[in-house]
């Protein structure tokens, strides 16, 4: 069971729930089973990653916060989100709904999910959460503190998003990455696959649409091309550059280089400049 501490309210605790109206608050601690599924959600998620890492699915672009950051889902939309398997985040959060809500999403642009990297709002949900969990007798004084924090997190967030130029990169560009970085490791399809949290179809899918061709092909690329950088550049033995970029044997290595560059290892490093 996931480990959570929630405090929820009824809505006569608010004086007028039909305008603002803070459903839940909590913290979601640490587990690699938590995850959300909402089928047209009817409030406002608001949520910042303390710890961790997860993975927010709604629309045609997923995201994946890490620690810093905070994202909104308005209502009215499909989401699903869940913890990173292997890093599973700690966040804190707010669900909140009412016409105020959806007139600050409307006014600030937030009517589709909005998700900024760096956004320094942890006190505030830290103070809404204090807020809720000894809420005023007075049910106006608890609604208007409520409402002023909601509205502050909104601020920070509209005002990381302008000021941030840090973009999510896209499931090929991460692929692309990952695999610049794995020149000289093992990395199969499925393990990549795996990483973007996609299937290895559906990997295969995007990245050939972005990079024309498959992160089998793109990756195979990058280990001759630093193969031919690393036979001009040294004098490492040709098993030893094969076993460096992680092809099976030096045999294969040197039939597949000159299938690809048109001659064998050894005839290129000898006439590099004529070849390259």
């Amino acid at each position: 069971m996931t480990r959570e501490k929630l405090i929820s309210f009824l809505p006569d605790q608010f004086p007028e729930p039909e305008v603002f109206f803070v459903e839940l608050t909590g913290v979601t601690y640490p587990d690699a089973r938590y995850r959300i599924n909402r089928e047209h959600s009817t409030v406002l998620c608001l949520e910042y990653v303390i710890s961790g890492k997860g993975h927010v699915e709604t629309g045609p672009r997923p995201f994946h916060p890490c620690a810093g950051s905070v994202y909104a889902l308005p209502p009215g939309l499909h989401h699903r989100y869940y913890a990173d398997a292997r890093d599973p985040w700690e966040k804190i959060w707010v669900n909140v709904r009412g016409s105020l809500c959806e007139e600050l999403l409307r006014l600030y642009g937030f009517e589709q999910p909005v998700y900024a990297p760096d956004c320094p709002a942890l006190p505030l949900f830290e103070e809404l959460a204090a807020v809720c969990e000894a809420p005023p007798q007075d049910r106006y004084v608890f609604e208007r503190r409520c409402t002023l924090l909601v509205h502050e997190i909104l601020l920070l967030l509209r005002g990381a998003l302008r000021t941030s130029s840090a973009r999510e990169p896209s499931p090929a560009e991460r692929a692309k990455d990952l695999l610049d970085k794995s020149l000289s490791k093992p990395l199969s399809v499925e393990e990549l696959a795996e990483e973007i949290c996609l299937s290895p179809s559906q990997l295969t899918r995007v990245f050939r649409a972005a990079y024309g061709q498959t992160p089998y092909r793109y990756l195979l690329g990058r280990r001759l091309e630093t193969a031919c950088l690393l036979l001009r550049g040294t004098s490492l033995p040709v098993r030893e550059i094969a076993a460096h970029l992680c092809f099976s044997d030096e045999h294969y290595f040197s039939s597949l280089f000159r299938q690809k560059i048109g001659v064998s290892p050894l005839a290129y490093r000898r006439a590099p400049d004529r070849l390259a």
